[in-house]
């Protein structure tokens, strides 16, 4: 494998109510280098070419050379900017997605923090660190942005699929919604169908059974003079303490607790 070590141009922290005080966006310019940022605070917006995308905290931006950018501010992230004309490193970057999500946000972060002490070092040693640093680092962004495409791509081939499973679900929530259950009614199986489903809506297929059926719950504390049991019964709980256990999991209070809240708002 052809691996260039790029020319390092600047490394550091960015912070807009700083370096742009008083402005509202950023003047539209054209990149010459590959440009990585992770956002450090949810901000603004941020565009590449016709592409626009929210800054939060959960994304990773990498702009290439010759595209053209400008930011809605506020926006503070971390950044490196780095020269590559050629070979594998290149290749690597130039098929990252200029925005995609990632769950590795923290790792990024570390990573950040050692590039930024080892950047201003004159060291010969301290270079190799930061080199190695920066593989490390174009190697996580291409793994990670791999994983985002291939959640992508399951959300977008099975779209119709999981939207019919949601309704299913909402249809039956007294019923026996496991995993093997639900993913045999969508015709896959479950292992397959738990990544499509949390890919299509950011949450495991129990996660969401177990929402839906609290939401059920909720209303039916307010509107009937149901006991405990017949409600855990009604929204398929296994049980009126696990009812209990995972209404107060999620709500934050018991279930009594609860109704107790909702007319005390009403009262007042």
């Amino acid at each position: 494998m052809d691996i260039s070590l790029p020319e390092i141009v600047a490394v550091g922290i960015y912070n807009s109510q700083l370096a742009a005080k008083n402005k509202v966006i950023t003047k539209n310019r054209k990149t010459t280098m590959f440009e990585i940022e992770i956002p450090i605070e949810e901000g603004g917006i941020s565009y590449v070419n016709s592409d626009g995308m929210k800054i939060e905290r959960d994304m990773v931006i990498c702009a290439k050379p010759g595209q053209t950018r400008h930011t809605k501010l506020p926006f503070k992230c971390c950044y490196i900017h780095m020269i590559l004309k050629d070979g594998a490193l290149y290749d690597l970057l130039m098929k990252l997605p200029v925005f995609f999500k990632t769950e590795k946000a923290e790792m990024y972060m570390e990573i950040f923090s050692k590039l930024c002490r080892y950047y201003d070092s004159a060291l010969e040693n301290d270079k190799i660190i930061m080199y190695s640093l920066v593989l490390e680092l174009v190697y996580t962004l291409s793994g990670d942005s791999q994983k985002q495409l291939y959640r992508d791509k399951m959300k977008n081939n099975n779209y119709e699929i999981i939207e019919k499973v949601i309704k299913y679900i909402k249809e039956n929530l007294s019923s026996d919604l496991s995993l093997e259950t639900i993913a045999k009614y969508a015709s896959l199986s479950p292992i397959y169908f738990h990544n499509c489903f949390k890919a299509s809506t950011g949450k495991t297929p129990h996660e969401y059974v177990e929402e839906q059926r609290i939401k059920k719950a909720n209303n039916l504390l307010v509107t009937t003079d149901w006991t405990l049991t017949r409600i855990s019964n009604e929204c398929g709980f296994s049980s009126q303490s696990y009812f209990s256990y995972a209404f107060k999991r999620k709500m934050g209070m018991t279930p009594r607790e609860y109704v107790k809240e909702v007319y005390k708002r009403y009262d007042t």
